[in-house]
């Protein structure tokens, strides 16, 4: 029998729904849309401003389904809205496509600025996922497991690295490819990228939870002592 999903009271997402949405939204749509609207003649400038849209229009009508909207979604919609605006002002291609990478030095930088913060990005995004008693399990967790406030921390530069990594290859396919050849080679690439993170994160995931017997991501149960 399908468990409830502890989030939204309904039935659980499967895991590959999970995964697959994101990169049909953020990479597959975006692609296919702009090589769509080159084989009917429009422009490179126009084709690459349009298929942008897609992962913020996509990202906010899910916030205005759920009523509300975390810290990283408005982040990131307000970036792609600054990044979509100033491709109106901007006629080259090429630098459009250069902004584009940008955008993940400017996630990359969100995420390890949230190191400075209570809470870090990777903290939040396990409290995303969970409703609101195991979130409080989670928040007590963090208030006294040092070994759980260290692990997340240590994903969070993991993922802050990463998207800065895909900043600086991004720029350089930008800078010296073909125009036409970017869209695809850079989605690619980030999607590689991706994949070697989760792949990363799950594993080390595995280590810690072998090693404290503590989830960084599931509902892990309420410390009630603190750790040595």
């Amino acid at each position: 029998m399908a468990s409830l999903n502890g989030r939204t009271g309904t039935q659980d997402i499967p895991a590959w729904r999970t995964v697959a949405t994101p990169i049909l939204f953020a990479v597959a749509l975006p692609v296919a849309l702009y090589y769509v609207l080159r084989s009917q003649g429009i422009s490179q400038w126009l084709a690459l401003t349009l298929s942008a849209a897609v992962p913020a229009v996509r990202m906010a009508v899910e916030s205005v389904t759920r009523r509300r909207v975390n810290s990283f979604e408005a982040f990131m919609i307000g970036m792609m809205a600054v990044r979509i605006v100033s491709s109106l002002l901007v006629g080259s291609p090429r630098v459009i496509l250069v902004k584009d990478a940008g955008l993940a030095a400017a996630a990359g930088l969100w995420i390890l600025g949230s190191l400075l913060v209570a809470k870090p990005f990777a903290f939040q995004v396990g409290q995303y996922w969970h409703g609101p008693t195991a979130a409080r399990t989670r928040e007590a967790a963090w208030n006294v497991s040092p070994a759980l406030r260290s692990g997340l921390t240590r994903l969070t530069v993991l993922w802050g690295c990463a998207q800065l990594l895909d900043c600086g290859a991004g720029v350089l396919v930008a800078l010296l490819l073909p125009v036409e050849s970017v869209p695809a080679l850079n989605r690619a690439k980030g999607l590689a990228l991706l994949c070697a993170v989760v792949l990363i994160t799950v594993s080390y995931s595995h280590r810690y939870g072998r090693r404290h017997a503590l989830s960084l991501f599931g509902s892990p149960p309420l410390i009630t002592r603190r750790e040595g």
